[in-house]
């Protein structure tokens, strides 16, 4: 320990607060210059940053309890019978999509696919020297842009985007619930016409009467799901509340990026004002 730190300690070793207090005391202007660069330099980075603003959309998980309850009970008492037949419910049994909503909506290919229906290459790198390939769209898209959460106790999933334009961003939201509703809807278009084409093809290969039986319960039940999907937009979220443009910007926080900036100029200072106390020549006692 030089003689400048020992200044600092009193003679028990301890750090001397008084002594402390007065070489900063000492040390003030190049404290206060150091946080008002720092704070300066805090106040620039708070307007110059892009402004992100946050657009939410609060969706339900569909649940039917006509169509849906009708063919969940059907598909439970056919049993061994419908795999007999051949056909498996899937999510039809539910009369929504199931649990392939929520999995759908945390999907790649829906990122992917809302990627390429909008065009959003440009907008998601405006400024790229070379084109960005499409997996680097999704990666970015779902870890910088979309949002989502679920609250299992209300069961309401929050699909929310977050954007330099409000009203951009309250579009992409909406946009992306509906496309995970036409998505699950597609499909259990698909999957109810090719099952009756299946159980109309098998009907006559069978002279089992409680097997045709069967198969004419499942057509019934695969027609009411296809008269479903037919008739509903909303096939596997209903939108309780849509999207708007917000008026508020999540970020930056300019207020508390100052106070940071200030914070850390100070402690800068002092740390500078330390070390000058500390390395500063030691000058020699008079003799």
């Amino acid at each position: 320990m030089n003689r400048n730190e020992a200044i600092l300690h009193d003679e028990t070793g301890n750090l001397d607060v008084r002594a402390l207090v007065r070489v900063l005391w000492q040390s003030k202007f190049l404290i206060l210059g150091v946080s008002f660069v720092c704070g300066a330099i805090g106040v620039y980075i708070a307007l110059t940053a892009t402004p992100i603003f946050r657009a939410e959309v609060l969706v339900t998980q569909v649940h039917d309890a006509g169509m849906g309850g009708g063919g969940s009970s059907l598909a439970s008492q056919l049993g061994g019978l419908a795999s007999l037949a051949g056909v498996s419910l899937g999510s039809f049994g539910t009369g929504g999509a199931g649990q392939d909503a929520d999995a759908m909506l945390h999907s790649r290919r829906l990122v992917e696919e809302f990627i390429k229906r909008n065009d959003l290459l440009p907008a998601l790198y405006p400024q790229a020297k070379r084109p960005p390939t499409l997996w680097q769209a999704v990666k970015y898209f779902r870890e910088n842009v979309i949002k989502i959460q679920k609250d299992k106790l209300s069961d309401v999933t929050t699909v929310a985007v977050e954007w330099t334009d409000p009203a951009v961003a309250a579009r992409w939201a909406n946009g992306f619930v509906a496309l995970v509703n036409e998505f699950l809807r597609a499909r259990a278009l698909q999957d109810a016409e090719r099952n009756i084409a299946y159980l109309n093809t098998q009907i006559p290969k069978t002279t089992v009467v409680d097997v045709q039986r069967v198969m004419y319960d499942l057509i019934e039940s695969q027609t009411k799901m296809l008269m479903l999907a037919n008739a509903r937009t909303e096939y596997a979220f209903t939108t309780i509340d849509p999207a708007v443009a917000p008026e508020g910007r999540v970020s930056p926080k300019r207020t508390l990026i100052v106070l940071t900036a200030l914070f850390l100029g100070g402690l800068l200072g002092v740390i500078i004002a330390l070390a000058r106390h500390a390395w500063r020549p030691v000058r020699p006692m008079p003799s």
